[in-house]
């Protein structure tokens, strides 16, 4: 072993032991620290680079070419980075893929500090590796420092408004890793889910399975597939989920999945008369007497398309029911349950993909409470955000567990209350668990704990419909 292995060696094992000190001596280590570290933390999705200054091999300044219809691939690297290195070691093959994507320019930026790194340094390097990729230098750090890089290598990807797409500080080591990522950028965030999502889990009828090997079915994933398709304009899938109501005696049985429904058709053309014929079954099954009935879920309680149906008053109290059901500043979620007949909520767990269907609802009204949107930054910046919790908020140790779904309807909440940097981090956290791999069979598809994997691969699917709605 060399020197400047052994050295390199060192310098590791004594940033490990760095890092487990705090653990040794009783002191917490953030989880916000361990979650985000390598992410650039002051670019977010949609953002362009703050810093575009650069300088070649020679000095002179340089900077990275958004050119029109261009997508841009960073890697951020140093030599002196064992896992720079091993990453650099798989470019040659890597570069290949580029002859398939020729709207996309690959960037070399070497991080150059002056002490660990020169241009010269960086230079010598990456001169005999013989990439021929273009390569431009960080004198000083201002990029790193602008953007928030924590970890080497870190890549990062642009649109052809040079806006961020997707960051990542995890090496890429095959060609399928990076055609995913491209995919991703070039044909569409959702387009590889889809397709998994048709391939796996959608059923000729219409009906979705609750995962590829399940009998079991879905409605709720149905109906938020339903809302994919309305808003990607997908007639298919609409057309199937018209031939299954039909053959199901017109609904699905559930509140909140036929309001979904319901919304989907009412939002494209040419399904006007199959929204109006869905519309007077759902008055009829759960609205008698024009108001709620019964037990009432509040995630059901879809408020944008109750008003759609045109029942005088009954958006109102739906509203009324939803606001009511709050459960407290220190906790600032909804209830589950409310039985109408004895005026109260059922008070026990909360699952959380429930009543964040319930924020999302009143985020669509522009009636989510600030404390609810605190509550939501805070935990993705430090536990996460856990799929079952007791009312006083402390989290069920059973299902202390995060969801793709869960971060996909932060997102949404986020999207439609502009918290730019809650929505970044959700996004990034709910693509912890997706697949970027296109020579797996599970590319685009987003791994669960939940028994209904189907909920958490088109949540995330309704996600990227509504990014693409947003310009994202």
């Amino acid at each position: 072993m060399s020197f400047k292995k052994k050295f390199h060696r060192i310098i590791s094992m004594f940033c490990v032991a760095v890092l487990l000190l705090p653990m040794v001596l009783g002191l917490s280590v953030s989880a916000a620290e361990k979650r985000y570290l390598g992410y650039p933390v002051n670019l977010l999705i949609g953002e362009k680079l703050p810093v575009n200054s650069f300088v070649d091999e020679k000095g002179k300044a340089a900077k990275i070419e958004i050119a029109e219809g261009q997508y841009t691939l960073i890697t951020y690297w140093a030599s002196w980075c064992p896992d720079c290195q091993e990453e650099l070691a798989y470019l040659p093959q890597l570069k290949e893929v580029l002859k398939d994507y020729p709207n996309v320019k690959w960037y070399l930026v070497d991080r150059v500090d002056g002490q660990d790194e020169s241009i010269q340094s960086g230079s010598e390097y990456i001169k005999k590796l013989n990439l021929g990729l273009p390569v431009l230098y960080d004198q000083n750090l201002t990029f790193r420092n602008a953007i928030g890089i924590r970890e080497i290598p870190t890549t990062i990807l642009l649109n052809p408004q040079g806006e961020l797409v997707l960051a990542t500080s995890e090496i890429i080591k095959s060609q399928g890793n990076l055609r995913a990522m491209l995919d991703y950028a070039t044909k569409g965030r959702g387009k590889a889910t889809e397709d998994y999502v048709s391939k796996n889990l959608l059923v000729s009828d219409g009906s979705v399975k609750q995962s590829a090997d399940s009998a079991k079915k879905s409605t709720q994933a149905q109906s938020i597939l339903a809302e994919y398709a309305a808003a990607k304009k997908n007639t298919t899938i609409l057309n199937q989920q018209k031939s299954w109501l039909a053959k199901n005696g017109g609904l699905t049985g559930d509140l909140g999945d036929d309001l979904r429904i319901y919304g989907a058709f009412s939002g494209v053309q040419g399904y006007e008369q199959d929204a109006k014929t869905l519309s007077a079954a759902i008055i009829k099954k759960y609205f008698q007497g024009n108001k709620l009935n019964g037990t009432v879920s509040l995630s059901d309680l879809n408020l944008e398309q109750i008003s759609k149906l045109g029942v005088n008053g009954l958006a109102d109290q739906a509203l009324s029911v939803v606001q009511k059901g709050y459960i407290s500043a220190d906790f600032p979620f909804y209830y589950t349950q409310y039985n109408t007949k004895t005026g109260k909520y059922d008070q026990g767990v909360v699952d959380m993909t429930e009543s964040l269907l319930t924020v999302y609802h009143l985020a669509k009204q522009g009636k989510v409470k600030q404390q609810t949107l605190d509550w939501l930054s805070n935990a993705v910046n430090t536990n996460g955000i856990f799929a079952k919790y007791k009312k006083d908020g402390t989290p069920v140790s059973r299902y202390q567990y995060e969801t793709p779904g869960i971060y996909a309807l932060t997102a949404l909440i986020a999207l439609d209350t502009g918290e730019k940097s809650l929505f970044t981090q959700s996004v990034i956290l709910m693509e912890k668990s997706r697949t970027f791999q296109t020579t797996s069979e599970s590319n685009g598809a987003f791994s669960s704990k939940n028994s209904d994997k189907a909920l958490d691969n088109c949540l995330p699917l309704l996600l990227y419909a509504s990014m693409e709605q947003k310009g994202l």
